[in-house]
């Protein structure tokens, strides 16, 4: 059996960040509910009613408390949800087993809007993998890639015939850029400044517009893309990434992107490599150039540098012992020179 750690995470005060609306929401859900089923009302009802307030928490702290019916966040709800899991797992340790059970809990009050016809469908059934069989393989740990993977997978990307120029141009902006996958899917060629390495103005969470920026090695990738692109849809789709499906071409999936970064990962042996992985790679390793927090913060696009320190790799006891050995020799070395 799986480890359960225990995280104090949900005080009164983050409690009261909820957005009154959603609770109303829910309360209605859990009144219809009850009637059916008072013998649970205070297990599982109760249960589910925490898990939901921990969802909402979530939303109030990422996603400035978005209203659970609106526009918004359906658009959003595929990031919404796969963030929810990954911060579950990283600030919550959640085993697979909880976080399986707190999707379920969103996705029933789902159902049930659908059902009682408060809204027209479920925002996210059937368009991510949850944590249930071949699912277990989607909530994974997250890996932090070391400057020699990123050359063995660099350089496989460039030799390696089963991997074409939109896996390099992925593989390059994802750690370039530290992005989300939500803003690295909407990518498009309107949006493109070649000369200066960025994407202007790209839609991101809760509406929020981002820059996603490259360096050299991608921008000339992104050029031969281009060149190629004249002769597959003569520039005319606007999006980043394509794929060519029923004869048409067509912007590439959000679900495709997980996929070729998944078949990425495998380079190094990695099976359950993901998107986000690239995202943490890269602000780590901003943190590791510039040793500043603050940098990696504004690089990662996040509100809090207590967030940032979630996606920076946890130095080793090894790494520890090496540094704390360097810094007693430069005090050893500084007594004897004075």
């Amino acid at each position: 059996m799986a480890k359960v750690t225990k995280v104090k995470y949900f005080t009164p005060e983050k409690l009261a960040l909820i957005n009154p609306k959603n609770l109303e929401y829910y309360e209605k859900y859990l009144k219809s509910n009850i009637i059916k089923n008072k013998e649970v009302k205070d297990t599982t009802y109760y249960v589910y009613q925490n898990f939901m307030n921990h969802f909402l928490v979530y939303l109030a702290e990422e996603w400035d408390n978005i209203d659970l019916y609106s526009q918004e966040f359906f658009d959003n709800a595929i990031d919404i949800m796969e963030g929810y899991m990954n911060f579950c797992q990283d600030v919550l340790q959640n085993n697979k087993k909880v976080i399986n059970t707190k999707i379920s809990t969103v996705s029933s009050f789902y159902a049930w809007s659908v059902k009682r016809k408060l809204i027209d469908y479920h925002p996210f059934q059937g368009k991510i993998e949850r944590m249930k069989g071949a699912n277990d393989e989607r909530i994974t740990k997250d890996y932090f890639l070391a400057e020699e993977q990123i050359e063995i997978i660099s350089k496989e990307l460039e030799e390696n015939p089963i991997f074409d120029i939109q896996d390099r141009i992925l593989f390059h902006l994802a750690l370039d850029s530290g992005n989300r996958v939500g803003a690295i899917s909407k990518l498009t060629l309107s949006s493109l400044d070649l000369e200066n390495g960025l994407f202007e103005n790209i839609r991101e969470k809760r509406g929020k517009r981002v820059e996603v920026v490259f360096d050299e090695k991608c921008k000339e990738y992104i050029k031969q893309w281009l060149e190629m692109r004249k002769e597959m849809d003569n520039l005319e789709i606007d999006a980043l990434f394509i794929v060519k499906y029923g004869g048409t071409y067509k912007p590439m999936a959000y679900g495709t992107i997980q996929n070729r970064a998944r078949k990425i990962g495998k380079i190094i042996g990695i099976d359950d490599f993901h998107m986000h992985c690239f995202r943490k790679s890269s602000i780590d390793r901003v943190m590791k150039l510039t040793n500043d927090i603050q940098i990696a913060k504004e690089h990662a696009n996040h509100k809090s540098t207590d967030t940032t320190l979630l996606y920076i790799k946890p130095k080793s006891k090894t790494e520890i012992r090496e540094k704390l050995r360097e810094l007693k020799n430069k005090k050893k070395q500084k007594e004897e020179i004075n």
